[in-house]
């Protein structure tokens, strides 16, 4: 089906299909972290251990997906800075994904409850978080400002423009913490930083050094437009797939080798030692790179499981992955935890990896999945966040399903409870035509971020 639409779509395809995979896995990470009891939480515990790998890479590829889809579109057409409408629209949904950040942490309920206790309350501390949409807004509006320095000095291509500033925003994060913020108010110092204060409501997602991933996906997304008779070819995934690599196994050695010149600079903070961000934006190209490389060859992978050549050519892939990738988790654990190749990846992560791949390969055999409505899902993130808050974590209203089951689930429990969840997502996705045609203006609920 990848390959039978027509070009222009195919550009685009593998984004939504990564946005997909990132917005499902957020459903279910963020219902499990909610749901599961503290019990059965552990780095003991195998499963679970596997589990919190996978969903560490959720947040990196959702935020390296969002700015690789907003600068594909915006630097798709030669156009002058203020004659592009990408950036009106970008500056206008930047803002809105702003507003809308803060306007899901503003908590009714709370704030009814002061009303009637005669000023008692006021605004939860929670409405003063820097969270995910408040973050992905403002670093798309840094991504608009990067663009249009760029169109007035063209000397760095625009790739390279947002590679050097992703670069930075991650290894100037000491620097940037090291600065005193006390004297602003909390609303913008925890736009920048994560403070260090024992303070009930921090930022979660600060500025720093989350804007890195969305400013490396405006990288990926500029080289995108400007080469995409490049992306479905084998060269494509598989210098992907080697800067992956590269950034998983030497992104320490690389940080100790630069790290010198920028000491030289008065202020500066040592870096090395956040190779653990390189290392987590290496993976979310491993990511893109199997959707591509799959998706240019799904229609000869079909051809053998059409044909049915035998059982082990079909499901030879998922299952090297998964046994790969487990026995070098259990190897791991019987020669011991500390056991690393590299500065930044051990045998044990590569474990998690492996196995993690084989599952989503063996899930995507095993389900019949409805590849338009799966395509929805990556076009519709921004309401699924939406809903996803109200419901889950009593955003806006002040009530949801975290007053029932914060930590009172047991494993199992909590992974029905996930399906279930995911699921009444998909059936939402899937009518959304008849919420945006009632509530569309009132929620801005149109496409994506």
């Amino acid at each position: 089906m990848l390959l039978a639409k027509s070009k222009t779509h195919n550009r685009l395809v593998f984004i939504d299909i990564a946005r997909s995979i990132a917005i499902l896995m957020m459903l279910e990470g963020h219902f499990i972290v909610m749901a599961l009891t503290e019990n059965h939480r552990g780095n003991d515990l195998f499963l679970y251990d596997i589990w919190r790998f996978t969903r560490g890479l959720t947040a990196p590829l959702f935020f390296t997906v969002s700015g690789l889809v907003f600068t594909y579109l915006l630097v798709r057409k030669q156009e002058d800075f203020f004659k592009n409408k990408r950036v009106k629209k970008g500056f206008s949904r930047g803002l809105k994904l702003i507003l809308w950040g803060y306007v899901l942490q503003l908590n009714l309920f709370y704030l009814f409850k002061g009303l009637i206790n005669h000023g008692e309350y006021t605004f939860s501390g929670y409405l003063y978080i820097f969270h995910v949409l408040q973050c992905i807004g403002l670093s798309l509006i840094t991504v608009i400002l990067l663009y249009g320095l760029n169109r007035l000095v063209k000397i760095v291509p625009l790739t390279w423009w947002f590679g050097i500033f992703g670069t930075l925003a991650f290894i100037l994060r000491p620097t940037i913490y090291a600065l005193d913020f006390s004297s602003l108010p909390h609303l913008i110092e925890n736009m920048l930083v994560v403070t260090s204060e024992d303070r009930p409501f921090k930022s979660i997602f600060a500025l720093f050094p989350w804007v890195g991933f969305v400013l490396f996906g405006a990288m990926l997304g500029a080289y995108v437009s400007k080469n995409p008779d490049k992306v479905y070819t084998n060269k494509f995934p598989l210098i992907l797939f080697i800067s992956g690599l590269v950034l998983n196994v030497f992104s320490d050695l690389i940080l100790g080798l630069i790290q010198a010149p920028f000491l030289s600079i008065s202020g500066i903070k040592p870096f090395y030692g956040l190779g653990y961000l390189f290392a987590r934006f290496g993976q979310v190209i491993w990511v893109l790179a199997i959707i591509i490389f799959l998706g240019k060859h799904k229609r000869y992978l079909r051809i053998v499981y059409h044909r049915k050549l035998s059982f082990l050519k079909s499901w030879i892939i998922p299952v090297g992955f998964g046994a790969t990738g487990l026995s070098l988790i259990i190897y791991t654990l019987f020669t011991g935890n500390e056991h690393v190749v590299f500065p930044t990846f051990s045998v044990y992560a590569l474990g998690h990896l492996l196995l993690f791949i084989g599952v989503i390969i063996t899930s995507a055999k095993l389900i019949n999945w409805n590849y338009d409505l799966f395509i929805k899902l990556g076009q519709n993130t921004l309401s699924i966040y939406i809903v996803h808050v109200i419901i889950l974590y009593n955003g806006l209203f002040g009530f949801g399903l975290s007053t029932y089951i914060d930590k009172n689930l047991s494993p199992w429990f909590s992974i029905l409870g996930a399906i279930g969840f995911i699921m009444a997502f998909v059936y939402f996705v899937k009518y959304i035509e008849i919420f945006q045609k009632y509530y569309g203006k009132l929620f801005f609920w149109k496409k994506t971020f």
